[in-house]
């Protein structure tokens, strides 16, 4: 049985709730094991779970706090055939430079029982973030790559 848009929003809700958790396992816990995960705009490739993880754990002692957050006035786009939740977030973290705050949309799929998330696609302020982390780079000599 197909999930239901009720459940496809909860299991949105639990990735959100990972997040800001801002722990690797945490992260990789709403994923399933097939999970890619993109960051757009740009040409960065998509990473595995796996990749994702690295990745994670990379940034995580940079970028600390890390939060997300619902924008309310966005209502979220819930496809319940194609299993697809797309959402309006901003962020917050703490660094070493200061508060880091973006904007994104989350475009998820989400997996065939509803429980875990098969594909993720983060498209943020790339300019701001670009310019963020290179000043964090060159302030700190801090490298997110």
């Amino acid at each position: 049985m197909a999930p239901s848009r009720s459940q496809l929003i909860n299991t949105a809700n639990t990735l959100i709730s990972a997040y800001n958790k801002w722990t690797v396992p945490e992260v990789l816990a709403i994923q399933s094991p097939t999970c890619m995960h993109r960051i757009l705009p740009g040409n960065q490739p998509a990473r595995s779970r796996a990749e994702f993880g690295e990745f994670l754990g990379r940034i995580i002692p940079i970028i600390r706090n890390f939060r997300l957050k619902n924008v309310d006035t966005t209502p979220w786009i819930v496809d319940v055939e194609e299993r697809r939740v797309t959402m309006h977030l901003t962020s917050t973290a703490e660094t070493d430079i200061g508060t880091y705050e973006n904007e994104y949309i989350f475009m998820i799929t989400i997996s065939e029982d509803g429980e875990k998330v098969d594909d993720i696609a983060e498209y943020l302020d790339s300019l701001y973030s670009a310019e963020f982390v290179g000043r964090l780079a060159r302030e700190t000599g801090q490298e997110l790559k």
